[in-house]
């Protein structure tokens, strides 16, 4: 019987055991990034919280709370990148699919900056469309391409990743789910359209 792996908001999750099935439930301003190596049949899953890991550390009690691995896209890449060749694949092989990423408060203008311009920079506010954009930047620059993405949009999904075939599949909120792509194929087709980061 096929085994299923919540991860959770956070956290990292690899694997190489065929029946297994990695689950980020609930992405609505984070994203879910799969990696897949194909011919290891390796398969990883990041449940990215916050675009960039904050200035100062978080305290409980006065005690510093360790931070997860997969909390900061500016960590989760190279973590989820790590434990994947631990786990037998090769960097050059990954090929990734992300999903979430939404919009879900009400963005603040920005102001408009002294003499015109301004306003052209995501607000503090809009973290699904931060996440995405730092997490599509950090995968660039470990040179693994983005073969399918759901992303943006006001809706929440749930990410569901193959570690037997590397197909990934997509639900959102009130919909069927669906097959956003196979990372095990040679070529992987989206048969989902691509959400724009800023839906009207």
């Amino acid at each position: 019987m096929a085994g299923t792996i919540t991860v959770e908001m956070g956290e990292i999750w690899v694997s190489h055991c065929p029946d297994e099935r990695l689950v980020a439930v609930g992405l609505g301003a984070c994203l879910g990034v799969c990696l897949y190596d194909p011919q290891a049949r390796v398969a990883a899953l990041a449940h990215v919280v916050l675009p960039q890991t904050p200035p100062h550390p978080t305290l409980f009690r006065g005690q510093v709370v360790p931070s997860l691995p997969g909390k900061c896209a500016d960590t989760a890449i190279a973590a989820l990148i790590s434990r994947s060749v631990e786990r037998g694949a090769a960097a050059h092989n990954l090929r990734a699919a992300l999903a979430g990423g939404a919009q879900i408060f009400s963005p603040t203008p920005t102001p408009a900056a002294p003499g015109g311009g301004g306003g052209a920079s995501l607000s503090r506010l809009e973290i699904g469309p931060r996440n995405t954009v730092a997490v599509r930047d950090a995968l660039a620059a470990e040179g693994i391409a983005v073969l399918a993405e759901d992303v943006g949009g006001h809706c929440g999904r749930t990410l569901t990743l193959c570690v037997r075939t590397g197909e990934v599949l997509v639900r959102r909120i009130g919909a069927h789910e669906q097959t956003l792509a196979c990372l095990g194929l040679p070529h992987s087709p989206v048969t989902l359209e691509r959400a724009v980061a800023h839906e009207l």
